[in-house]
C-alpha cells in the first residue's frame, strides 16, 4: 500500500509541471553550494579530490552511488546484485570511508558502514571523492576517504519542475520528481523518488550438482531477491544577500531489501526469505555568512537511523543523533588564511543487544585548518583535529600538504603535490557493546598516510584534457575483526594492514570527424596485505579478500546535435575472498553503454529520453563469493523539464 501512496504523490506533485500557465520563470545562476570542492581543496593541498564531471553525472543519474563511482573512479566494491554494496577506497575496509551529507556522515553508528546501493543519484547535484586519510578534516571513520554528496543553491526565481520515468530489466521502476520554487531570495526545492526492482534474472547457477550424468551447473533464475527504495530531499534556503543565507534540508529515506541468497540457497531452498528495512530521518540546517574576510557559520542537525531485521521490530535496532557545529574562516589576504571550528554530537543508541547502562554517548571534535601560498607556486596547508569521546580515548589527527606549480608554458602545466596525515576510526557501538561479543576496550583503528601526486594539463585549440599520478601507502593498526570463540563470535583489535599503490586517471577532450568526443582512462593498483595479525592464519603478506590488485575503468563519449552517445566499462582483477586461497574469484570485464536526447518543445519545455545496455558482453562474473550477478540488461529513462 505504501508503494501506491507515494506513487500518488509523486503524480500530484509533477502534475502542475504540465501547465504551461503556470508561474513563469526567469533563468537562474548557480551562486552557492552546500558542498564547495573548492574549499576543500583549499585545506587539504596534497590531498586527492575528485569531482564527477557533468557530463557523466547526467548520463548516470538513475544509478545508485556504487553505480557511478565504480564507473567513472578508480574504486572498488564489494556487491551483490543490488542490494548491499559497500566501498574499498585504497585497500581499506568497508568502515573505513565516512559518507557526508552537509555535517551529517551516513554510516551506521552500529554497522560502521554505508550502502551504496541506497545512495540515489537522483537527489543530488553533485559527487566528490577524497582519496585517503580524511580524518584531520573529517572525523572518525574516514581513514580510506570520503565522499561528499552535494546540492547546489540555484536561487530560483519563479517555478520550474522536472518528472522522470525509468523502466528496465528485471522489474526495475523509478519515478521521480523535482520541484523549484523561489523569488531569488527564497527558495524551496522539493526532490523525490520511488525505486522498486523485482531483480528475477536468470544466471548459471555451478552450485548444481548430477554426479550420475556428471552435470555441474544448471539454468537457474534468482529469487527472493526485491528491493524497493523511496525518499523524499526537501531544501528551503533563504538568501538575505550575495554570501548570507539560512538553509535547512530535511532527507527521509526508506530502503527495503530482501537479502540476495547465495546460489546454493538459491537453487536448494527457493522458498527461503530475509528481508530488512532501513529508514533514515536526516536534517541538517544553518546560517553562513561569508560576505567578507571573516567568514562564519553555525549549523545543525538531527538524524534517526531504525533497522528491522526480517520484520522483527521488537529487536530495536535505532540511533538517534544530535549535531551541532561552529566555523570561523579569517582570510588575512589571498595568500593567507585559517579556519577553526568545533563540532559536538550527542548520541542515544536504542539496541536490544546492548547493555541496559548505555544510554547515551557524547563526542566533540575542535579542529584548526591554515592555508599559505607561497611565490604564487606553492600552497601549503596544516589540518589539527582532536575528537573527544565519552569514556574513550580519541588520537589527535594533524596532516599537512603542500602543492608545487613546477612548470607553466603556453599550452601546459605541471603541478606536484604531497601530503602526510594520521587518521582514525572509533570501534561502532556492536563493536563495543554488542551482547555477547561486544568489546569496549578495543583501541580506535589508526592509520597513517603518505601520498605523492603529479598532474599535467594541456591545451590547445583542438585538444584538451591531463593526466594526474598519485602513489601512495597507507598503514593501518589495530585493524577489528569478530573473531569466533566457538560459542560466540567477539570482536578483537586483530591486525595490523599495510596497503600501498599507485593510481593514474586521465580524461581527454577533442574533435574527430567534425564531432567532439570526451574520454576518460583510470587504472590503480593496489597492494593490500596483513603484516601482522593475532589470528592463526595463512594470509600473512598475502593480498587482503576482496581487494583486487588491479581495476580501472574508462569511458568514451561524443555528441551530435542534441544527441550523446558513449560506452563505458570496468576492469576488475583477481579477488581472495578468504583467509585459506579456497574461493578465488575471477578477474571480469563490463562493457556498458548509454545514449541520451534532448527534445525542446518550446522555450519552456523539453523531453530528454535517454537510454543504457548494461554489461553487453553477458559476462558471467562474481562480486561476493557464491552470489550470482545479472546478465545482459537495459534502463530506458523519459525525463520531462519544465521552466
Amino acid at each position: 500500500m505504501g508503494r501506491f501512496v507515494f506513487i500518488g504523490f509523486l503524480f500530484l506533485a509533477v502534475l502542475p509541471a504540465f501547465s504551461q500557465e503556470m508561474l513563469s520563470v526567469s533563468d537562474s545562476v548557480v551562486l552557492d553550494e552546500i558542498v564547495s570542492y573548492g574549499s576543500l581543496r583549499k585545506y587539504q593541498a596534497g590531498s586527492k579530490i575528485e569531482s564527477i564531471g557533468s557530463e557523466a553525472f547526467l548520463l548516470t543519474k538513475g544509478d545508485d552511488l556504487e553505480q557511478l563511482l565504480s564507473k567513472t573512479l578508480p574504486i572498488a566494491f564489494k556487491t551483490d546484485a543490488g542490494g548491499l554494496s559497500t566501498i574499498r577506497i585504497r585497500g581499506t575496509g568497508s568502515g573505513h570511508t565516512s559518507v557526508n551529507f552537509g555535517g551529517i556522515d551516513l554510516n551506521s553508528l552500529t554497522l560502521g558502514q554505508s550502502n551504496f546501493s541506497n545512495v540515489p543519484v537522483y537527489l543530488f547535484d553533485n559527487v566528490g571523492v577524497q582519496f585517503g586519510s580524511a580524518s584531520s578534516v573529517n572525523g572518525s571513520g574516514s581513514i580510506g576517504g570520503a565522499v561528499h554528496l552535494g546540492l547546489d543553491h540555484n536561487w530560483t526565481e519563479g517555478f520550474r519542475a522536472e518528472a522522470r520515468l525509468s523502466n528496465g530489466s528485471f522489474g526495475e521502476q523509478l519515478y521521480g520528481t523535482k520541484l523549484f520554487a523561489g523569488n531569488g531570495k527564497f527558495e524551496s526545492v522539493t526532490r523525490a523518488y520511488y525505486y522498486y526492482k523485482t531483480n528475477n534474472f536468470s544466471f548459471l547457477n555451478t552450485t548444481y550438482r548430477d554426479f550420475e550424468n556428471g552435470i555441474f551447473e544448471k539454468e537457474d533464475v534468482q529469487r527472493n531477491a526485491s528491493l524497493e527504495h523511496y525518499g523524499v530531499l526537501q531544501e528551503l534556503n533563504y538568501r538575505l544577500e550575495p554570501g548570507e543565507y539560512f538553509f535547512a534540508n530535511v532527507w527521509l529515506e526508506h530502503d527495503w531489501r530482501q537479502n540476495q541468497q547465495n546460489m546454493q540457497t538459491n537453487l536448494n531452498n527457493p522458498d527461503y526469505v530475509e528481508e530488512y528495512l532501513d529508514e533514515h530521518v536526516r536534517v541538517w540546517a544553518g546560517y553562513k555568512n561569508h560576505k567578507n574576510r571573516l567568514k562564519y557559520e553555525v549549523n545543525g542537525g538531527y538524524v534517526s537511523d531504525n533497522a528491522v531485521n526480517n520484520g522483527n521490530s521488537t529487536d530495536t535496532i535505532r540511533t538517534r543523533r544530535w549535531i551541532a557545529e561552529a566555523i570561523l574562516e579569517h582570510g588575512f589576504s589571498v595568500n593567507t588564511s585559517y579556519k577553526i571550528g568545533t563540532k559536538v554530537m550527542r548520541i542515544n543508541p536504542m539496541v536490544y543487544a546492548y547493555e541496559s547502562s548505555l544510554d547515551h554517548e557524547n563526542r566533540m571534535d575542535i579542529y584548526a585548518s591554515f592555508f599559505q601560498r607561497i611565490l604564487n607556486t606553492i600552497s601549503a596547508t596544516v589540518n589539527l583535529r582532536q575528537g573527544f569521546v565519552s569514556n574513550y580515548k580519541v588520537p589527535f589527527t594533524p596532516s599537512v600538504g603542500a602543492s608545487w606549480l613546477a612548470l607553466s608554458e603556453e599550452n601546459w602545466v605541471l603541478n606536484f603535490t604531497g601530503n602526510i596525515s594520521r587518521s582514525y576510526r572509533v570501534p561502532t557501538f556492536n563493536d563495543r557493546f554488542w551482547v555477547p561479543g561486544g568489546n569496549p576496550d578495543l583501541k580506535p583503528e589508526k592509520g597513517m598516510s603518505y601520498e605523492l601526486g603529479s598532474r599535467w594539463d594541456y591545451c590547445n585549440k583542438s585538444l584538451s584534457g591531463n593526466i594526474k599520478v598519485n602513489v601512495f601507502q597507507l598503514n593501518i593498526d589495530d585493524w577489528i575483526l569478530w573473531k569466533n570463540g566457538g560459542s560466540f563470535w567477539y570482536a578483537e583489535n586483530v591486525q595490523n594492514v599495510v596497503s600501498q599503490g599507485i593510481e593514474f586517471m586521465t580524461g581527454w577532450k577533442f574533435n574527430l570527424f567534425n564531432l567532439p568526443f570526451a574520454s576518460g582512462l583510470n587504472y590503480t593498483f593496489t597492494s593490500t596485505q596483513r603484516v601482522k595479525s593475532l589470528n592463526q592464519t595463512n594470509s600473512l603478506k598475502r593480498q587482503m579478500e576482496y581487494v583486487p590488485l588491479h581495476s580501472g575503468n574508462f569511458f568514451l563519449n561524443t555528441s551530435w546535435n542534441k544527441l550523446i552517445v558513449g560506452v563505458d566499462g570496468t576492469y576488475t582483477g583477481e579477488q581472495y575472498t578468504d583467509e585459506d586461497d579456497k574461493n578465488v574469484l575471477e578477474p571480469y570485464f563490463l562493457l556498458n553503454a548509454n545514449a541520451l536526447y534532448e527534445f525542446k518543445i518550446n522555450a519552456k519545455n523539453k523531453v530528454l529520453l535517454s537510454g543504457m545496455i548494461q554489461n553487453i558482453l553477458n559476462t558471467s562474473y562474481q562480486s561476493g563469493w557464491g552470489y550470482a550477478m545479472p546478465g545482459t540488461s537495459y534502463r530506458v529513462n523519459v525525463t520531462y523539464q519544465f521552466n
